[in-house]
C-alpha cells in the first residue's frame, strides 16, 4: 500500500514545518486545498509561500467550488497531480484537459454518498479515483465505514481503475482498505497527531 502524508492547513509556517519534518520520509506529498466554500476551512494560499518548494513532489487536493481558479497557480509552485472533486462546479473535462496543459496528473474524488456513476463519463480521462473516507473539512473527521461498501463495489466494476482513499485511514481499517482494491492512502490526522509522524508513517507502510 502506498502511502500519501496529508496536510491541511491554514497557518503557512505550519505548513512549512510539517512539509520539512515529513518530507524526507516519503516520495509524494498531498497538500489539501479548501476555499471556505465547498469545505468551511480556508487553506494556505501559493502566495503566502513565497518560494517555498518542497524538496520531495507534491499533488494538491481540491476541495474547492472552482478548481480550474486554484490549479495553475500550484501548479506553477510545483504541484504535479490535482484531485478535483467531481461534486465540484465547472466544465470537469475542460479542467482535465487546463491540467493536462500544466503538465499535471489528474484524479477524481467522490465525497461520501456520491454515486459511481458520476465519475464514470470521465474514467478514461483520469489516472486515478479518490474516495473520501471522511465528510471533507478538517483532518479528524470521523471515517464513514460505507466507503468500504463504494469502493469494493467501483473495483468489481472498474478493476483496472487505480484507487485511492482519503479521510479516516489508520491502522485498524489500512488492511481491509487494501484488501478492497485501495492502491494508495493519503493519511492526516493518524500522523499529525501521532509522536512521532515519520514512525507512524513507516509503520503504516509494512502494515
Amino acid at each position: 500500500m502506498i502511502i500519501t502524508p496529508a496536510i491541511l492547513e491554514t497557518d503557512p509556517e505550519e505548513l512549512k514545518r510539517k512539509v520539512s519534518l515529513i518530507e524526507s520520509g516519503t516520495d509524494l506529498l498531498q497538500i489539501d486545498v479548501g476555499d471556505g466554500k465547498f469545505i468551511p476551512t480556508v487553506t494556505v494560499l501559493p502566495r503566502a509561500l513565497d518560494d517555498f518548494r518542497p524538496l520531495t513532489a507534491f499533488e494538491v487536493h481540491l476541495m474547492v467550488q472552482r478548481p480550474d481558479r486554484f490549479i495553475a497557480d500550484w501548479a506553477h509552485l510545483g504541484a504535479t497531480k490535482a484531485i478535483f472533486h467531481i461534486e465540484a462546479e465547472g466544465d470537469v473535462e475542460r479542467f482535465i484537459a487546463q491540467c493536462r496543459d500544466l503538465d499535471c496528473d489528474v484524479g477524481v474524488a467522490l465525497n461520501p454518498g456520491t454515486s459511481m456513476e458520476d465519475v464514470q463519463p470521465y474514467l478514461d480521462l483520469v489516472d486515478e479515483v479518490m474516495f473520501m473516507g471522511v465528510t471533507p473539512g478538517a483532518q479528524g473527521n470521523p471515517y464513514n465505514p460505507e466507503v468500504e461498501k463504494a469502493i469494493a463495489e467501483f473495483h468489481q466494476a472498474f478493476p483496472a481503475m487505480p484507487l485511492a482513499i482519503d479521510g479516516g485511514v489508520t491502522e485498524k481499517n489500512l488492511t481491509t482498505l487494501h484488501n478492497l482494491g485501495v492502491m494508495r492512502a493519503c493519511v492526516g490526522s493518524a500522523l499529525w497527531m501521532s509522536a512521532n509522524p515519520i514512525v507512524t508513517l513507516e509503520k503504516l507502510r509494512l502494515l
